[in-house]
């Protein structure tokens, strides 16, 4: 007769492949949280606003209709899955304007799945 003992011995390796399969989805989250770090100071106002209002999963319409109801501009792009927004912030600390580009990349469905931060030269406000 098998004890019990020999038996989770013998699947041992197996249930730590199970461990290690569902363990992945969270540490996929984990680093791509850490992705939208930004490190410039005068950035970070940016990156709050858009992980409060387009967290990860929002659509592209949604994040369309975001950009669009606050006068940021878009600029067109060559790669599908993608927006390009140009945001202006004013840096409340120093009264300085702070422009950003800000590229949101899409999945298959048309959820949002991460963003990039890069400071731009300051545009004037458009018209």
């Amino acid at each position: 007769m098998i004890s019990l003992r020999h038996l989770f011995r013998a699947f041992r390796p197996l249930l730590w492949a199970s461990f290690l399969l569902a363990a992945a989805p969270l540490l996929f989250l984990v680093a791509c949280k850490q992705e939208r770090k930004v490190d410039d100071p005068q950035l970070k106002p940016i990156q709050d606003m858009l992980e409060s209002n387009t967290p990860v999963g929002t659509t592209e319409g949604a994040v369309n209709q975001f950009l669009a109801m606050r006068g940021y501009q878009t600029e067109a792009t060559d790669k599908p899955g993608t927006i390009v927004a140009i945001i202006r912030h004013i840096d409340t600390e120093k009264l300085q304007p702070v422009t950003a580009r800000v590229t949101f990349f899409f999945d298959a469905n048309g959820k949002l799945n991460t963003y990039e931060i890069v400071r731009t030269m300051n545009r004037p406000v458009p018209q």
